[in-house]
Parts: structure tokens; C-alpha cells; sequence
């Protein structure tokens, strides 16, 4: 599992990687440049994810697994709320506190350094959580969504994108893949009304993200580049294998619903 050094080193590259924003202008020009995702979202995947949350004005959305900060800034200014970062990488949360001010949120969004599964923030003091492509990456996933449930006031709804594997226990999966099934977690959590939804189109998102960063060419000194032209090589034979998940589960909610 990658450290917090490995994605310091990263997310510095991809804040000086001018081959990452001619991807995203590529793959996406509806996309805000400002956002400079490093997961992999879409506008469309954006607004569901907004729509999911449901974050009433100036209501606080903690964004788990941050990064560079972009979806959750753009999630917040969206619903005019106050923005929480957490991420483990401290190149991370100063990159996100720095980019604050693009989307109109410089007294509205603190981002700090902590764990997904102990983010040290006060119990019941969000209204919304969302977390992009990150839970895969936490030591303990559920002890992950345990704290996301711990962090969320009674119907506080929580939102995470993420992959599952198509089949169970699929060995040619690495082990953080083969046996998640996030609606599945979210409801031994105490989650209720969990709805987990996937369409062939945000699979299509990744490996379109992948093969544009491959056609992209020598990456020369593009750090950013070639770190994403790196992982595509070694990812692109696993997308028959895994499916995207956006899954929507409320805190306190007493009915339960896995499609």
C-alpha cells in the first residue's frame, strides 16, 4: 500500500504536470480546470455526487481522502458549504488549503493532515461526507467507514466513489479489491438506506483516462504524466475485472436498500 511520503511525492508532481491538465481538457472539457482532479471523476459523476449529498446551505461536508482538494471544493461551493480536507499526505493538505481561494472558499475550507479511519474530528459534527476513490487506500476499511458513520450527525449522509471486483475473491485482483463490496461494509456499519449504483460509462471514464494519457506520448520531464502513463501500463488488463461504484448510505436511516 502506497505511504504518505509515496503520494506527497505525487500529488507534487501532478500540481506541476501541464501533461495532466492537456488530459483532462481532453477527457472531459466540461470539467472546471481549476479542479485538477487526481481521481477519476467526470462533471456528470460530480453532479451525482452532489445531488447524493444533499448538503444544506452553509452545512459542513468533510471530504475523506482529500488529495489536492479539487471534487470536494468544487462539491462545497456548489452547495454553498463549509469544506473539511482530511488526507494523510501533508503535500496534500497545503496544495488543497492553496487552492481554496479558486472556487470562492478561502474562509470556508481547512484542510488538515489525519487517518480515514481517526480523522480527530468532533463526533456528529458533519452533515455530509464524501470520499473519491480513497477508501480503498485506508489500513482498515471498515474501521474507515466506521468513522466516517462516527464523524456524521444522525442523517448525515455519506457518499463514496470507489472499485469493487466483479467477481469476489478474483485473484488476479490485488487484495484491497478482491473482497469489498462497499454497500455491503456501509451496512454493517449502521448505515441505512444504502443504495450502491454503477454504469458502464465511469467504467469507460477509466480507461479513457488511461489510454489518453498513453496517447499523450513521451512524458519528458512530466513527472505527473508519467507516474499516471506508469500505473495505466500496469492497470489496464485489471478494468475487465473491477466495476466503478457510487454508493449513498445515511447515518440513522432505518431502512436499508443494496440493489
Amino acid at each position: 500500500m502506497p505511504s504518505a511520503a509515496d503520494f506527497d511525492e505525487v500529488f507534487t508532481a501532478a500540481a506541476d504536470s501541464p501533461g495532466l491538465r492537456r488530459l483532462w481538457r481532453r477527457v472531459d472539457p466540461e470539467l472546471p480546470q481549476e479542479v485538477e482532479p487526481f481521481s477519476f471523476v467526470s462533471m456528470d459523476l460530480l453532479r451525482r455526487v452532489g445531488a447524493a449529498l444533499a448538503v444544506p446551505p452553509g452545512g459542513t461536508l468533510v471530504d475523506l481522502g482529500c488529495g489536492r482538494g479539487g471534487p470536494g471544493l468544487w462539491l462545497a461551493a456548489a452547495a454553498d458549504a463549509v469544506l473539511v480536507g482530511i488526507d494523510f499526505s501533508p503535500a496534500a493538505v497545503a496544495l488543497a488549503s492553496s487552492r481554496a481561494a479558486l472556487f470562492g472558499l478561502g474562509d470556508r475550507a481547512r484542510f488538515r493532515v489525519g487517518d480515514l479511519t481517526d480523522t480527530e474530528l468532533p463526533a456528529g459534527s458533519a452533515d455530509a461526507a464524501v470520499s473519491v476513490d480513497a477508501m480503498h487506500l485506508a489500513d482498515d476499511p471498515a474501521a474507515a467507514v466506521a468513522e466516517a458513520a462516527r464523524v456524521l450527525g444522525p442523517g448525515g449522509r455519506l457518499v463514496l466513489t470507489d472499485w469493487q471486483a466483479r467477481e469476489p475473491g478474483d485473484p488476479r485482483l490485488p487484495p484491497r479489491f478482491r473482497a469489498r463490496d462497499w454497500a455491503a461494509s456501509l451496512w454493517a456499519a449502521g448505515f441505512g438506506a444504502v443504495h450502491a449504483e454503477s454504469r458502464p460509462e465511469w467504467d469507460e471514464l477509466n480507461e479513457r483516462i488511461y489510454r489518453t494519457a498513453l496517447d499523450l506520448g513521451d512524458p519528458g520531464s512530466d513527472v505527473g504524466l508519467a507516474v499516471l502513463q506508469d500505473e495505466a501500463r500496469h492497470r489496464l488488463d485489471q478494468f475487465d475485472l473491477l466495476c466503478r461504484v457510487l454508493v449513498t448510505a445515511t447515518r440513522g436511516a432505518a431502512d436499508v436498500a443494496v440493489p
